[in-house]
């Protein structure tokens, strides 16, 4: 599995298909896509928005990604960095805030492969 992370805008998705040589029909976007199917594409895009639905719809987020991603050894996930900043005031906004981040260390720690994209250019902070 890659795990690329970085700030919302900053070319994460770009890079993916760039190093997947897959264009954008293959990328589950996980603002959209049926909760079921999330897995369904070699790329998954905006986990931190997939998150956020299962959380909304009382599932165990964690359990769900983690499995999701072992059954898919060769995915590549994409997510915004979405910790930094101010901390909302909403406990729910809090605890997706923090699901993510939790989610986002256990999928680097599986990864083969971990990178940040800032700018456009890839950090890379896990693999070769």
């Amino acid at each position: 599995m890659t795990l690329i992370i970085g700030g919302r805008a900053q070319g994460k998705r770009a890079y993916a298909l760039c190093q997947t040589g897959l264009g954008s029909d293959h990328i589950c976007d996980g603002e959209v896509c049926p909760l079921n199917a999330a897995f369904d594409q070699p790329i998954l895009d905006r986990l931190h928005l997939l998150v956020r639905r299962l959380m909304e719809a009382g599932q165990d987020a964690r359990q769900v990604v983690l499995n999701g991603a072992a059954a898919h050894p060769e995915l590549t996930v994409i997510c915004d960095e979405i910790g930094c900043g101010v901390v909302p005031v909403d406990a729910f906004e809090r605890a997706w805030r923090e699901q993510v981040g939790r989610i986002c260390c256990a999928l680097a720690e599986q990864s083969l492969r971990v990178v940040r994209v800032y700018a456009g250019l890839p950090i890379v902070l896990k693999g070769a």
